[in-house]
């Protein structure tokens, strides 16, 4: 087995074609050496002695020639290929996108620029599909909020980076009042506008560094890093009042909204879930529990107060 290994590199196929070649290339640098060879024989040998110095220069000239311009197809191909080779090893480890500029190899046979073009494109489009895959798995098609999935996975980052930082982090929990009735009395193709309304009012109340999902049906969940309980209630509370201010108005009718909003602080020490992120998640679900119960469009907070106090 071993000595077939061996054998097996040993074959032409075995080199690989960058590896062909460069040994074609240097083979045929050494062509020309044939006839030097020969009018050095002939001097020494009868058996050359009848061979004229014209023809041996009538041979030499163009295998010269020949050899010249071998070894320049062979560089004209050799450039491009390399390119083609690191190209396709960056792609194949992520970097999708990856053009190749061929402003090196200016010559470079027309075979090879449109090969190079081709695998532009395909290397774009790899991209493009890639991207699409990529927002398609972190965004709720409907409301183009972020989706429960992406939520989860980047909350735990956003946690373990405020738990780092020794920084607070909220969540707010967020309910839809009375959704059923929209989807009974005016159909579930304006449910879905009401959906779409309600995040875009939700979406424009928050910070940029907060991170706004669609949590499942009518319900959307909010992380807002560096912002402690307080803080979180204000934002909680801008929110309500742009949906409770932000009407929407069809040609048949205007839907007033409201939500209910749970909100809770993360703690080192969880009463609920797995982890942090899903302890905190729970006790922001308890608070919306609880701002349903007193009557709902109302921000609730997790640890419950003794007085539910005003209802708005």
């Amino acid at each position: 087995m071993a000595q077939r290994s061996v054998f097996s590199r040993l074959h032409p196929r075995g080199l690989g074609l960058l590896n062909l070649l460069r040994l074609y290339s240097l083979l045929l640098l050494l062509l020309p050496a044939i006839p030097a060879g020969l009018l050095l024989l002939s001097t020494d040998l009868d058996l050359f002695s009848r061979l004229d110095f014209l023809l041996l220069a009538s041979l030499g000239l163009p295998v010269l020639a020949s050899a010249v311009l071998g070894h320049s197809i062979v560089r004209a191909f050799l450039g491009p290929l390399r390119l083609l080779l690191r190209a396709a090893e960056r792609v194949q480890d992520g970097e999708y996108g990856h053009i190749i500029n061929l402003a090196e190899h200016p010559g470079a046979p027309e075979e090879l620029v449109q090969l190079v073009q081709a695998f532009n494109s395909m290397s774009v489009t790899v991209r493009q599909h890639v991207e699409t895959i990529q927002a398609t798995s972190r965004t709720d098609q409907l409301t183009g909020m972020c989706n429960r999935r992406h939520l989860l996975a980047e909350g735990y980052r956003i946690i373990n980076v405020a738990i780092r930082a020794r920084r607070p982090c909220s969540c707010l929990m967020i309910d839809i009042d009375h959704f059923k009735l929209v989807n009974d009395e005016h159909g579930h193709p304006v449910g879905d506008r009401y959906l779409i309304h309600i995040a875009g009012c939700i979406m424009a109340a928050t910070r940029e560094s907060d991170l706004a999902a669609r949590y499942g049906g009518e319900e959307f969940v909010v992380l807002a890093p560096n912002a402690g309980l307080e803080e979180a209630r204000t934002l909680a509370e801008r929110i309500r009042v742009s949906v409770a201010e932000s009407p929407l108005k069809l040609p048949t009718a205007v839907l007033n909204n409201t939500v209910s909003i749970g909100v809770a602080e993360y703690s080192m020490e969880p009463d609920f879930g797995a982890n942090i992120l899903e302890d905190m998640i729970e006790k922001a679900d308890k608070a919306l529990y609880r701002a349903k119960q007193f009557g709902r469009n109302r921000v609730e907070s997790w640890p419950f107060t003794q007085d539910p106090g005003h209802t708005p």
